[in-house]
């Protein structure tokens, strides 16, 4: 049996990435989809069936109702009916999907070109009309797109040349406009099913994908059948794919070490000595992330800079990642770059584990008639459990500190923090994946950013995230980000406490493993191999 090892004591977490170019699972040797493309004929297997674990089943089949490109989450289950227009490969390089391709010459006047002889599966042409049609639709503030601030400041311009071709042309130049309607505004939709909807539950999943819906079966399974009209035959080499909704790690973790499902995403943290068992192997997928948790900053403690400072003084990064992961020897980032991305910038970093200087500060609130108060909000399941403990223990040994925990549904964490704002602390799980700077860190930082749970504003934060995001030279962008960590290490908008790149636990006969955007598959190049394809 050939598995790779990738937990720590076998050997450093990022050198698994060398590890995992022996995986011959197709594309998991980080092979972009056109390098894939080249050598796929040879090896891929028509046939057969995949499952995948997520985390939560979708709410609706509506195109626009977007939110996060990870691996099993619910734009997974959109993906398979509609496809990407267009996606970000692990280079951070826009690729076509069921477009052509989306380029630009001065990152204002940007033209899409769409694919000849498209069609939906009700008959109906995938032409510039029918993206266009889902567009305006997501601009409409009354979809609830969450895409909806970013189509709108631009939908007013574009035009459509001849059916397979729309100019964009924004009102400022935006070098990341291409990977950020990727990983935001990706899904069209025919356009006659949209129509035909009086409510969002009556949209019927009407797309161009790789695949059909066959069975949902609402928080239990999804399952899918191969669209035998899809425009890159013989792709998709699967005729079935299924989604399995299994909440709990452990749970899933088992599923995949017992043959009941394909892969899991994940961490080796979690999958622990299950990443060694027969049958079963292991995928870095290379695109970074942050270990995050939201201050309120429009109630509360928090609202206090004091406040915000205390808590990173109070916290030791290092042992928080421990009691989450129960693994040591994580390395805490010193702000929003790591050290890997070309943006770090060593000069400005977030204040370090200092526990004399916290109890200094919490007694100043308490001094000015303000101690520190905090209702952490996390979700249920057991990493998360030990972090939510672990800091409500540790804040408890300080003076003038309240802590209190509220565990909620993994369902429930964003509208509870998102929508509702009912937290002083709310600690999302997992990492927040950045392939490229950007849609990522305006979502996260700028005023009314889709990730800006706890409604940061800083007029120097966005200006200088727009001219990041309003120039084509490389060392003007770099000179833009090393000003934002500069904001991000004086103002404290997030508490940021590790970083990690995700990983699949899979079935060691899982071929086309093709990665995009924030990890997300791309569907149509899976396949099931003859033999164990995790072999050199």
């Amino acid at each position: 049996m050939k598995s790779m090892n990738t937990s720590r004591a076998a050997g450093a977490l990022r050198a698994g990435r060398a590890a995992a170019l022996a995986l011959l699972l197709l594309g998991s040797s980080g092979l972009t989809s056109a390098a894939f493309a080249q050598v796929e004929d040879a090896k891929a297997v028509s046939g057969g069936e995949m499952t995948i674990i997520a985390g939560s089943d979708i709410k609706s089949w509506d195109p626009a109702i977007t939110s996060g490109t990870y691996p099993g989450g619910p734009m997974d289950q959109l993906d398979a009916i509609y496809g990407f227009l267009v996606y970000v490969d692990v280079d951070g390089k826009v690729q076509g999907g069921m477009a052509e391709s989306l380029t630009s010459d001065d990152a204002t006047v940007w033209t899409l070109k769409l694919r000849p002889d498209i069609k939906f599966t009700d008959g109906n042409p995938y032409d510039a009309d029918a993206v266009l049609f889902n567009w305006t639709r997501a601009a409409d503030p009354a979809t609830l797109a969450p895409s909806q601030p970013f189509v709108s400041s631009w939908i007013g311009g574009t035009k459509v040349i001849d059916p397979l071709t729309i100019e964009i042309t924004l009102d400022k130049p935006n070098r990341n406009f291409g990977s950020t309607l990727a990983q935001s505004a990706p899904f069209i939709a025919s356009p006659e099913a949209l129509k035909a909807a009086v409510e969002k539950t009556d949209i019927k999943p009407v797309g161009a994908g790789a695949f059909l819906l066959d069975n949902w079966d609402q928080g239990i399974s999804l399952t899918y059948k191969r669209n035998p009209d899809y425009w890159d035959q013989p792709r998709p080499y699967l005729d079935t794919l299924k989604f399995a909704i299994i909440p709990e790690t452990n749970s899933r973790i088992s599923t995949v070490v017992q043959g009941g499902a394909t892969m899991m995403a994940g961490y080796p943290y979690q999958f622990g000595a299950n990443a060694e068992a027969e049958g079963v192997a292991t995928h870095e997928i290379p695109i970074p992330g942050l270990y995050r948790a939201y201050f309120n900053q429009t109630a509360g403690s928090f609202t206090d800079h004091r406040a915000r400072e205390a808590f990173y003084r109070a916290i030791d990064p290092a042992r928080l990642m421990q009691a989450y992961t129960q693994v040591e020897g994580y390395v805490t980032p010193t702000n929003y770059f790591t050290a890997t991305s070309p943006f770090y910038d060593p000069d400005d970093t977030l204040p370090t584990y200092d526990p004399a200087k916290a109890q200094e500060l919490f007694d100043a609130l308490a001094a000015d008639g303000t101690p520190f108060k905090m209702k952490l909000v996390t979700y249920t399941n057991s990493d998360l459990k030990r972090l939510a403990s672990y800091l409500q223990q540790v804040l408890s040994g300080y003076d003038n500190v309240t802590v209190e925990l509220e565990l909620v549904d993994q369902a429930m964490l964003k509208p509870t923090c998102q929508t509702q704002v009912n937290f002083d602390l709310c600690v999302d799980g997992g990492v927040l994946v950045a392939n490229g700077a950007e849609p990522i860190i305006s979502n996260l930082l700028s005023s009314g950013g889709v990730d800006n749970w706890g409604q940061y504003k800083s007029a120097t934060m966005d200006e200088l995230l727009a001219s990041a995001n309003g120039t084509m030279v490389d060392t003007e962008v770099k000179a833009d980000y090393a000003k934002v960590q500069k904001v991000i290490a004086e103002d404290l908008p997030l508490y940021i406490f590790g970083a990690e790149t995700r990983f699949l636990l899979l079935r060691d006969n899982t071929g086309g493993i093709v990665p995009s955007n924030g990890g997300i598959l791309q569907k149509q190049y899976l396949y099931v191999c003859d033999d164990a394809c995790a072999a050199n």
